[in-house]
């Protein structure tokens, strides 16, 4: 993990589509600490030796924190510069994110490219494990805005399609490579799914949760390294099962972000792996944020 995208809640922040199990009947949300859980997370980014790139908060767009959903970064074709795969949102009010995220990548120094139609939430729905891209639909991502993404992705895939409470696909499969397994909420990975998984990798390195753990968010931490940072509401079972494997869990309060909004560690962040040919601009860094946020 190389750089690591992220936009803070802004001081006004709210909720607004309040479209998942934790935000539709949730109390409103504390902005300050929200932006201060954010803090805490992106600090815990860069102890472990990834750079943060921030993307300045918005006012009118409160979904744009959830930074998984911006889309996801491609590897150059033929020496050209690193691709970014802009996300295509359904929600009226998330539709403006693409917007202000383009000229943020374009100035890193990503190719921007937009899909022409369907659905797609982006590194939401893509992991990566052992060599292969896992593509995930059924939530939110519909089956029209895949398809049109996965022609811009090479290499070995692997089409995964989820039952609807896991409305993305880092809900449901949670790749932890330094520990070479998955976590997996079988509840909500439709039955073909699961045989490609197994398949591919062997059930051997397939760790189960259920559904009430991955309510829990069990399946949406953050792994860097030997680390995964989890949110603090994260099953203690689930703690220790991560442990056994041979990782280090650190839990993170994220009471605002995570257990009313309904956004953990990995929706928090878009992760780039390589970054080579991209520079974040001095007013990008954690560094010129961290005074404002704390």
């Amino acid at each position: 993990m190389d750089l690591v995208l992220m936009s803070p809640p802004p001081p006004t922040w709210s909720l607004r589509g309040r479209s998942n199990f934790k935000s539709e009947a949730a109390p409103e949300v504390d902005a300050a600490a929200a932006r201060r859980e954010w803090l805490a997370l992106a600090r815990g980014i860069e102890a472990r030796g990834a750079r943060v790139a921030v993307l300045p908060s918005d006012d009118e767009l409160t979904g744009l924190p959830f930074a998984a959903e911006a889309g996801h970064p491609l590897p150059p074709i033929a020496g050209d510069k690193p691709r970014f795969l802009l996300s295509r949102m359904q929600p009226e009010h998330r539709q403006g994110e693409g917007k202000r995220w383009a000229p943020f990548l374009t100035r890193i120094g990503f190719e921007v490219i937009e899909l022409a139609s369907g659905i797609w939430e982006g590194q939401s729905d893509v992991a990566d494990f052992d060599g292969t891209t896992l593509l995930f639909f059924g939530g939110r991502t519909d089956r029209e805005g895949l398809e049109h993404a996965k022609k811009h992705f090479v290499g070995d895939i692997l089409t995964i399609e989820l039952r609807a409470a896991a409305f993305h696909g880092n809900m449901a499969v949670l790749p932890l490579p330094h520990a070479g397994c998955l976590l997996v909420c079988a509840d909500e990975v439709e039955d073909d799914g699961l045989a490609l998984l197994e398949a591919r990798f062997g059930r051997d390195r397939m760790h189960f949760v259920s559904a009430e753990e991955m309510k829990a968010y069990a399946t949406n931490g953050l792994p860097i390294d030997s680390c995964l940072l989890s949110p603090s509401c994260t099953p203690n079972r689930v703690s220790k099962l991560v442990t056994g494997a041979g990782m280090n869990v650190e839990l993170l309060p994220m009471t605002e972000l995570c257990e009313k909004a309904g956004g953990a560690s990995r929706c928090l962040v878009c992760v780039v792996n390589d970054a080579t040919g991209l520079v974040v601009p001095e007013d990008a860094r954690l560094s010129k944020w961290e005074r404002a946020l704390s």
